[in-house]
Formats: C-alpha cells, sequence, structure tokens
C-alpha cells in the first residue's frame, strides 16, 4: 500500500525548492522518524512553508470530474475511487494543511485524484516516506512571462 502526504506549498518555497526537492524530502522524513515530543517543531515548519488545502475547491472539481462515475464514492472529507481494469483503488482524505491519499494496486486510481490536484494549482508536493517517493504534482516546467518566474 503507498501512503502520500500532499502539501501545498507557498509560492515562493515552491520556486526555492525547484531542483532540490530532496531537502524537502529530508523534511517530512525527519518529522516522520521525530519522537512525539519533537514533532511539533517540525509541523511548525511545514506549516510555515505551505499553505491550506482549498477543501470547497478541491470537493467541488472532484464532484464535477467523476460525478455520476459508479467507482467513485464520497463521504465526508474522504474519497473513493476504483478502477477495474488493472485493479486500483485510492482514497483520499482532505485535512486542513495537507491531503492523505492511501493506494493499493496499479496507479490509475491515485492518478485520478493527482490529476485534479495538479489542475488546481502547480504547488503541491506529494510525499510516501515508506517507499522514498517524493515530488511536485506538476512537474512540467511552466514560464510565467508576468513574473519571469519559473516552476518545475
Amino acid at each position: 500500500m503507498r501512503h502520500y502526504h500532499i502539501y501545498l506549498l507557498g509560492e515562493n518555497i515552491a520556486s526555492h525548492y525547484c531542483g532540490r526537492e530532496l531537502k524537502l524530502y529530508q523534511l517530512f522524513l525527519e518529522r516522520e522518524l521525530a519522537a512525539t515530543s519533537k514533532r511539533s517543531i517540525f509541523d511548525r515548519q511545514i506549516q510555515y512553508i505551505s499553505r491550506p488545502i482549498p477543501t470547497l475547491l478541491i470537493q467541488q472539481k472532484l464532484k464535477s470530474l467523476i460525478k455520476g462515475k459508479q467507482e467513485f464514492i464520497e463521504q465526508e472529507n474522504s474519497y473513493y475511487v476504483h478502477v477495474d481494469k488493472p485493479k486500483s483503488e485510492a482514497i483520499l482524505d482532505i485535512h486542513a494543511n495537507y491531503l492523505r491519499i492511501k493506494a493499493t494496486g496499479g496507479p490509475e486510481a491515485e492518478t485520478v485524484f493527482f490529476e485534479v490536484l495538479r489542475r488546481l494549482d502547480p504547488c503541491y508536493f506529494a510525499v510516501d516516506t515508506n517507499h522514498e517517493h517524493y515530488g511536485w504534482l506538476n512537474p512540467i516546467r511552466q514560464e510565467q512571462y508576468m513574473n519571469k518566474h519559473y516552476w518545475c
């Protein structure tokens, strides 16, 4: 099973850490490995570099994208998607400061959630400390002509 924690990082953090994703991963990994008494220090650091999750916007996009499909179930702030071929399941839980995805099988079900988030904001950063996977949900470099700003 894959467990992703997804954070919406600030634009300045995303810009600064483009190409330095390992440093961000190390922060999230240290938080996971820290003693319970020390986690609040890491939580404050993570809160400083991230933005609140736009819960309502995510809910609206999920409902409009997957509305009426039988393999999609919504329950409060949790969303479940199932793909038959190849067999794949994922659950998205929405929290105030992060999102959590639990997935089994192939990557198709979790990709449904990743695509929704990718369209909303280029600053979503996903971390799976169990499998040492991490990165931006929108890894394509996009030039923004207004402020000469580049994203990963």
